[in-house]
């Protein structure tokens, strides 16, 4: 049995102690310094009416942050949940969205930057009559792990 090898990330000067794990027998990750969305793996989420494009993570070699592109059709949504260990910060594309961020009710639309600290309840319904783009980044790497539970998407062209 080979044994875990732990590695603390660590954002500016505060340790977040979320705890990237790479094991003994796997090699970890050489940093990756340009992913592009062509090559990045893409999975379907909220049941099938938006997608997860996962950019930058553990596996290439980001340890300390995550970022994802995510998308949402014409009423779709995100249930509410928490990320206990990790800060979630939003930049808004394209779209609208009603969130609710620790209880408050917020609008979000093109422009706009959102913060959700860590342990704070939040989710997001769609309410621009197109979709909704924002490129998410999670301080502390992890919660975009759950995005791979859905089907993988084929983003290379001509596929």
């Amino acid at each position: 049995m080979t044994r875990p090898r732990i590695v603390l990330p660590l954002l500016g000067a505060a340790v977040l102690g979320l705890a990237a794990m790479s094991w003994a027998s796997e090699p970890a990750a050489a940093p990756r310094y340009r992913v592009s969305t062509k090559e990045a793996p893409r999975h379907l989420i909220a049941n099938g009416k938006g997608s997860a494009t996962l950019l930058l993570n553990a596996s290439t070699g980001a340890t300390a942050a995550s970022v994802t592109l995510l998308e949402l059709g014409k009423g779709s949504g995100v249930p509410e949940h928490i990320h206990e260990s990790s800060a979630e910060i939003l930049y808004v594309e394209d779209g609208a969205a009603e969130m609710t961020v620790s209880g408050q009710k917020l609008r979000v639309e093109k422009g706009d930057a959102v913060y959700i600290p860590a342990g704070a309840k939040h989710s997001a319904q769609v309410v621009s009559e197109g979709p909704f783009r924002a490129v998410q980044v999670y301080a502390g790497p992890g919660p975009e792990q759950r995005f791979t539970q859905g089907p993988r998407v084929d983003t290379k062209p001509g596929n």
